[in-house]
């Protein structure tokens, strides 16, 4: 009896074993996506470590790494993404807004695994914006229906902290995470402040132009960075008092001034991009292209950069740790532009597909040993149990009488 226990036990665990090696071995993942180059760039958050990974979104899907080697990251089915934001305190921590439903998605492993956080079922629409307050560990989501929302990461899960709805959609969310609880929203024509990390709002009048651009350096105190329609680039560190910063910007007197893009070195918070231009016209405005200047003092002066502009610039991304060296997206293309020192990336777009994981020839081999012992195995219990039936059954012992003399 124990033998037959044995042999059954022991058959059992080899049977499942064989069954779980066949399962791995066809539960191949996506193969994985790799390019020289994106055509189609909507949105890219840069990392402050030059060595570390940044995230862009290309035709509504997501890749990590760095012009030259982008790779793509498996996203929930579905989903188009349209805006991607890091938190620097917690390097792997990803969050992704989707543009075709009001839902943020968050991943701790860089990709791997996603938590899906439903905004709202009041409105139909999609996510414009994200920003993270990294010390009061807030996340900040534009939308373009239903104003912005406040989410607070609690590890475990996301925590909804309230909504501030807006009558235009939301075009850009930047907050500081200094401590000082400060967040705007820019619409296509006006920019709003949050205090008390969003919990209360207010729109700030006194900009005297429709804000264009918004950035936040989160130095000690945090500086804000509204470019305008025609008065050039406002600094700001509480957002309600603005100064001028357009030293070497190309301000002149009858000529209105547009800035078409801000952005800030997440390595160097005094290294700001701008790029700007010139209107023209009356009825129809016409963009004339200046170019892309830079300032290493946080704006207290600039100097030219990049100034053959093919096409009026809608973006610019930093080169983290590197001065002077950028990327734009322009009107007429939404590849990476190199700016200044960024590198040129020469190769076409090309996509190389190769297999997330293999089966090694060796699990192969083992898989086919352990499926013949479970066979030889399972052969024996069954043979033995075959002759234990055809064995014939003992005699039985007859009672003997003692008799005593």
């Amino acid at each position: 009896m124990i033998r037959k226990i044995f042999f059954t036990l022991t058959t059992v665990v080899l049977v499942l074993a064989v069954f779980a090696g066949i399962v791995n071995a066809t539960d191949m993942r996506e193969a994985a996506v790799v390019k020289a180059n994106l055509a189609n760039v909507r949105a890219v958050a840069s990392v402050a470590n030059a060595t570390g990974a940044s995230y862009a979104i290309d035709g509504g899907e997501l890749f990590a790494g760095r012009p030259g080697e982008w790779r793509k990251v498996q996203t929930p089915n579905e989903v188009i993404v349209g805006a991607v934001a890091l938190d620097p305190a917690q390097p792997g921590v990803v969050y992704i807004g989707a543009a075709n439903e009001l839902v943020v998605y968050r991943s701790t492993d860089r990709g791997q695994n996603w938590l899906s956080v439903p905004l709202t079922e009041q409105y139909v629409g999609g996510v414009t914006s994200l920003a993270v307050d990294s010390l009061n560990r807030t996340l900040y989501a534009g939308t373009d229906t239903a104003g912005v929302f406040r989410l607070r990461d609690v590890g475990s899960s996301m925590i909804a902290g309230g909504q501030q709805p807006l009558d235009e959609p939301v075009l850009q969310v930047a907050t500081d995470s200094t401590g000082a609880g400060l967040v705007f929203v820019r619409t296509a024509m006006n920019l709003y402040r949050g205090e008390n990390g969003g919990m209360s709002w207010s729109k700030v009048e006194n900009l005297l132009s429709a804000p264009t651009a918004l950035a936040i350096a989160n130095r000690f105190p945090a500086t804000v960075y509204v470019g305008t329609a025609d008065r050039g680039v406002l600094t700001s560190q509480d957002g309600t008092t603005w100064s001028l910063a357009n030293d070497g910007l190309g301000m002149m007197p009858g000529n209105r001034l547009y800035v078409d893009a801000l952005t800030i070195d997440p390595a160097q918070l005094d290294v700001v991009y701008a790029a700007v231009s010139y209107l023209y016209g009356s009825t129809t405005v016409h963009h004339s292209p200046v170019g892309v200047t830079m300032s290493t003092n946080g704006g207290a002066s600039w100097s030219g950069l990049y100034p053959n502009t093919p096409a009026q610039i809608v973006s610019l991304i930093p080169v983290p740790g590197q001065t002077g060296a950028a990327f734009a997206l322009t009107t007429t293309s939404r590849e990476l532009l190199p700016v200044g020192k960024a590198p040129v990336i020469t190769e076409p777009v090309v996509t190389v597909a190769a297999p997330a994981s293999t089966v090694p020839v060796t699990s192969l081999a083992a898989w086919l040993i352990a499926a013949l012992a479970a066979s030889a195995l399972l052969y024996a219990v069954v043979t033995d149990a075959a002759q234990r039936r055809q064995r014939p059954a003992p005699k039985a012992l007859r009672p003997q009488t003692v008799h005593n003399s």
